[in-house]
């Protein structure tokens, strides 16, 4: 079989991919209850809750949207299922080069969402459609902070001019150190965090999903069957790409040349993340929609653009 076809469908994208993600979100589910002082489910849980929508038949609204509410799931799982054979794996995996490949990675972190809202929006459900308009109004921002750290990067890296390879990022970061250490790149850092929790849509930034106590399941309420596993599936391969995008972005270390090593490091490194986002899961809760709006304008926004601020100084020689 061609070299990209295996890329893209068995690893490190297609089946390892869903399957990591899979396990990891388990992980997180069996931390969450740990933490809370519950047993939890057993790490296979989600892989079975998967199999079991695959084989539940698929009912559709009478009045939804048909064309759009079947096959607005696609629209997402495509993204991060592209997106995780075109991104780079340090020490495991080059992904496919290009120089502007930063802007495409903004572009397609978007599309989950983008597919919520067109689901959502599709099943005529006046809880799905609280649920959209509050997905889209936060999505704005917090798809305006990553953008925002996405550039500071590129600047830093460019010394002013830009630079939107990814790898060259790494790279970077290989000759000079890297991010996380930056003093100047901290507030990027916690800014990226909090982007983390907003876009995986965990507390504190849940309102416009798993708020059961006023929109039941959001988005997700008319939803059954296939669609819903492709769902699920899609927020499986999002925790993989997100995990890929931390190490590429502040710690993109590798042991040594051997890539199973690497790959084993790989996971270290994101289950160091999926712990994060279990802690906040576990111990904080969850906003309004008007306090997870402002909270989001007042200290993501403001702390990525102090770490741009500060890389502009930098590069020019003021600090």
């Amino acid at each position: 079989m061609n070299a990209n076809l295996i890329n893209f469908f068995v690893f490190p994208g297609g089946l390892f991919a869903v399957f990591l993600g899979l396990i990891l979100i388990s992980i997180e589910r069996i931390l969450v209850a740990r933490f809370q002082g519950r047993v939890g489910p057993v790490f296979y849980q989600n892989i079975i809750d998967i199999i079991k929508l695959l084989n539940k038949e698929t009912l559709i609204p009478k009045d939804a949207k048909d064309f759009v509410f079947k096959f607005a799931p696609l629209f997402g799982f495509s993204g991060m299922l592209v997106l995780v054979y075109f991104l780079p794996v340090p020490g495991v995996y080059e992904g496919v080069k290009g120089d502007y490949d930063l802007i495409i990675l903004i572009y397609f972190m978007a599309l989950p969402a983008i597919s919520h809202i067109l689901g959502g929006g599709a099943s005529s459900s006046p809880y799905a459609a609280i649920s959209v308009s509050r997905e889209l109004k936060l999505m704005l921002v917090y798809e305006f902070v990553f953008i925002i750290i996405g550039l500071t990067l590129a600047i830093y890296v460019g010394h002013g001019s830009g630079e939107f390879s990814l790898k060259k990022i790494m790279d970077y970061q290989m000759q000079h150190g890297y991010f996380l250490f930056d003093w100047k790149l901290w507030p990027a850092f916690i800014a990226f965090l909090i982007f983390v929790l907003a876009t995986l849509e965990v507390p504190p930034f849940e309102v416009a999903h798993h708020n059961h106590a006023d929109i039941m399941e959001g988005y997700l309420i008319e939803y059954s069957g296939a669609p819903l596993a492709l769902f699920e599936i899609t927020d499986a391969l999002k925790i993989v790409v997100l995990s890929i995008v931390f190490q590429i972005f502040f710690f993109p270390s590798v042991i040594g040349g051997d890539v199973v090593i690497n790959l084993l490091w790989f996971v270290v490194k994101t289950l160091f993340l999926v712990g994060f986002i279990a802690l906040a899961h576990a111990s904080l809760a969850s906003f309004r929609a008007d306090q997870e709006f402002k909270f989001l304008i007042k200290v993501p926004v403001v702390l990525a653009f102090t770490s741009l601020v500060l890389v502009i100084l930098s590069v020019k020689g003021l600090i």
